[in-house]
C-alpha cells in the first residue's frame, strides 16, 4: 500500500501560513517585550525620583528656581540608593542625575530624571564628608592664597582630605557680593566652619591614661550612624555612695563591652535634641560684639547684657557677661541676621567634636595647637591679618580651621553639674531663671572633687584625653584638667591668653557662670 504524505505544494502552503502568522505576531510580541522593559524603566526612574525626594528631606537643597542636579552616585553614597541602578532596556549602569528646582506655585520641589545630566552639579569633595548645609544669608568662601573669595558651589571650595574645612560667612547689612568677588574681613559679620558628621574609634574608653595620639575618624553619610556604642545619661546628685558617679552609661551593641581600638562611636554632638545632624557650623573665632561701649570699656556694667554678636578676626572678644546673657545674645543671631538655623552657645560635646576632628587625619593631628597669646584678647591671634600668618593656632594648621580654641579667652560652654542633693539644675550665678531646653545643655553628675574624671563623657574631650588620670595637669599636652565641683557648676574650656593653663584639651570647672573679664564663648549653628 502506498504511504500517504504532504505534497510540496501543501508544505509551501503551511510555510506561507506560518510566515504570515509570524509577521502578524512578532511585532505584537516585540512590542510587548519593549513595553515591558519600558514599564520597568519607568518604575526604576520612579524609584530614583523617590530616593531624590527622600534626599531632599534630609538635605537642604535651597529654594532656587533654576534647575540643579543630584547625581545618582551621590544618592548611592548617601545611602538613598542601596546599589547601582541598571537600565532594564540596555542592561547598563545608569549614570545620569535627578534634576530639581523649587516651584513657587506649588511650594515644593519638582524632580525629573536626566540621563545626560547636562546641568552643573554642586561640588562634593572626595573625603566622604557630608556636604555643608548653607542656611539663609550664608555665603560659601574659599581662600585664593591672598584673599577670601565668594565661592562657586559648583567648583572646589573645601577639601577635608587636605585639611581645608568648609568656611561660610554672613555679610554686614547692606553689603552685596557675587560669586568670585573678594570679601574682606571688614565686610563680614559672622564667620563659621563646617564640622561634618563622623564616627570615631574609641581610644581610651575605660577611664584610663593614654598619651596624645591620632584619633581615627570616619565621616558618615547623611545621618547614618556607623558606631557600635550607645550612651544614655545617668545623672545623679551627691547621694551617699553615688557621689562622683559617672554621668552616663555606655554599651557596645557589637562587642558587649567597650574595646579600645575596636569599638566605634558616632560622635554625640551630631544628635541635637531629637534631631540627627549631617553636621554643624562652629564659630571660626570667639564671639565679639558691635557694641562700642562694651568694646571700649569691657566691664560688667557695659557688657553684662544682651548685645549684638559678631564672629570675626582681629577684634576684642566679648567678655564680662553672665552665661545667660551670652546665651540670649547668641540666640538673637537667628533674628538679627535672618538665619533659618538654631544658634546657641557651644556645648561640651560640640567642643569635643571640633577637638577630635583637629586630632584626626583631617586636622593638625598629633601636633598641638599654638596658644593665642594676645594680651588684649584679640580674636585670631592679633589685629589685622594675624590669623593668616598664625595658622598654627588653627585646628587644621592652615587658614581653613577654627581659631582661639587655645588661649585668648576662656570659653563658657553650656555644660553644667547638677545640684548637690536632688540632682536638679543648678543655675549658680549664670542668670538662668529656669533650666534651658535640654538640647542646649550638657549635664553631668555632681562631684566634690575637681579631678573626679569618671564624670566625663565619651566624645567631650575630658576623661578620654587624659595622659595622667586624676592629675590637675594630666590632660593631653599637659593641659589643665579640672571638672566642676562643690559650688562651681559651670565648665570653661580653652584657657585665656598668657595663662599656663591654655590648651585645646584644657578643662576648667571652677566657674559659677557669672561675669569674668577673661571669659568669652563660641557660637554654634545647627
Amino acid at each position: 500500500m502506498k504511504k500517504k504524505g504532504f505534497t510540496l505544494v501543501e508544505l509551501l502552503a503551511v510555510i506561507i501560513i506560518l510566515g504570515v502568522i509570524a509577521l502578524i505576531t512578532f511585532p505584537i510580541v516585540d512590542n510587548s517585550i519593549k513595553n515591558s522593559k519600558q514599564a520597568a524603566l519607568e518604575q526604576t526612574i520612579d524609584s530614583i525620583l523617590e530616593s531624590a525626594r527622600n534626599y531632599s528631606v534630609e538635605y537642604d537643597l535651597g529654594y532656587s528656581v533654576e534647575e540643579n542636579a543630584i547625581r545618582l552616585d551621590d544618592l548611592k553614597s548617601s545611602g538613598f540608593l542601596t546599589t547601582d541602578i541598571t537600565n532594564p532596556i540596555t542592561n547598563e549602569k545608569m549614570t545620569g542625575c535627578v534634576l530639581y528646582k523649587w516651584d513657587e506655585g506649588s511650594n515644593q520641589y519638582i524632580f525629573r530624571y536626566d540621563e545626560e545630566c547636562n546641568v552643573k552639579v554642586e561640588y562634593v569633595d572626595a573625603s566622604g564628608a557630608n556636604k555643608p548645609k548653607l542656611y539663609n544669608n550664608m555665603i560659601p568662601v574659599r581662600y585664593d592664597g591672598n584673599n577670601w573669595v565668594y565661592a562657586d558651589l559648583y567648583e572646589k571650595w573645601y577639601d577635608y582630605s587636605n585639611k581645608e574645612w568648609a568656611n561660610a560667612v554672613v555679610l554686614n547689612s547692606g553689603v552685596t557680593k557675587n560669586v568670585g568677588d573678594i570679601i574682606t574681613e571688614d565686610e563680614i559679620a559672622l564667620w563659621y566652619v563646617w564640622i561634618p558628621r563622623y564616627t570615631y574609634t574609641i581610644f581610651n574608653g575605660n577611664d584610663g591614661s593614654i598619651p596624645e595620639q591620632l584619633i581615627d575618624i570616619q565621616f558618615e553619610s547623611s545621618t547614618n550612624s556607623g558606631g557600635t556604642i550607645v550612651c544614655v545619661d545617668s545623672i545623679v546628685g551627691n547621694v551617699g555612695e553615688e557621689s562622683n558617679r559617672a554621668s552616663e552609661i555606655c554599651t557596645d551593641s557589637v562587642n558587649g563591652s567597650i574595646i579600645d581600638g575596636t569599638s566605634t562611636y558616632t560622635h554625640p554632638a551630631f544628635t541635637f535634641g531629637d534631631e540627627e545632624l549631617t553636621g554643624f557650623w562652629v564659630g571660626k573665632f570667639e564671639v565679639s560684639t558691635t557694641d562700642t561701649t562694651c568694646n571700649t570699656t569691657s566691664n560688667s556694667t557695659n557688657c553684662n547684657k544682651v548685645l549684638p554678636i559678631t564672629i570675626k578676626p582681629g577684634v576684642s572678644s566679648f567678655r564680662n557677661a553672665i552665661l545667660s546673657n551670652f546665651f540670649n545674645s547668641i540666640k538673637e543671631i537667628e533674628t538679627e541676621y535672618g538665619i533659618d538655623a538654631d544658634s546657641h552657645v557651644i556645648k561640651n560635646k560640640e567642643w569635643g567634636a571640633v577637638s577630635y576632628l583637629k586630632q584626626s587625619q583631617y586636622g593638625l593631628g598629633i601636633t598641638d595647637i599654638e596658644v593665642n597669646n594676645s594680651s588684649s584678647f584679640i580674636t585670631g591671634g592679633g589685629t589685622s591679618v594675624a590669623y593668616k600668618t598664625n595658622t598654627n593656632q588653627s585646628t587644621t594648621g592652615n587658614i581653613y580651621g577654627v581659631y582661639d580654641m587655645s588661649g585668648n579667652s576662656y570659653e563658657y560652654t553650656m555644660t553644667t553639674m547638677v545640684d548637690v542633693i536632688y540632682g536638679a539644675f543648678n543655675a549658680n550665678g549664670s542668670g538662668f531663671t529656669e533650666e534651658p531646653e535640654s538640647k542646649y545643655l550638657d549635664k553631668y553628675s555632681y562631684g566634690s572633687s575637681s579631678t573626679s574624671y569618671t564624670r566625663g563623657k565619651l566624645g567631650d574631650a575630658t576623661k578620654e584625653t587624659l595622659a595622667t588620670l586624676g592629675s590637675s595637669t594630666g590632660g593631653w599636652y599637659s593641659n589643665y584638667f579640672n571638672l566642676f565641683w562643690s559650688g562651681s557648676s559651670w565648665l570653661l574650656r580653652g584657657g585665656y591668653s598668657g595663662s599656663q593653663y591654655s590648651g585645646l584639651f584644657n578643662s576648667y570647672g571652677g566657674s559659677t557662670g557669672t561675669y569674668d573679664s577673661r571669659a568669652s564663648t563660641r557660637a554654634i549653628l545647627s
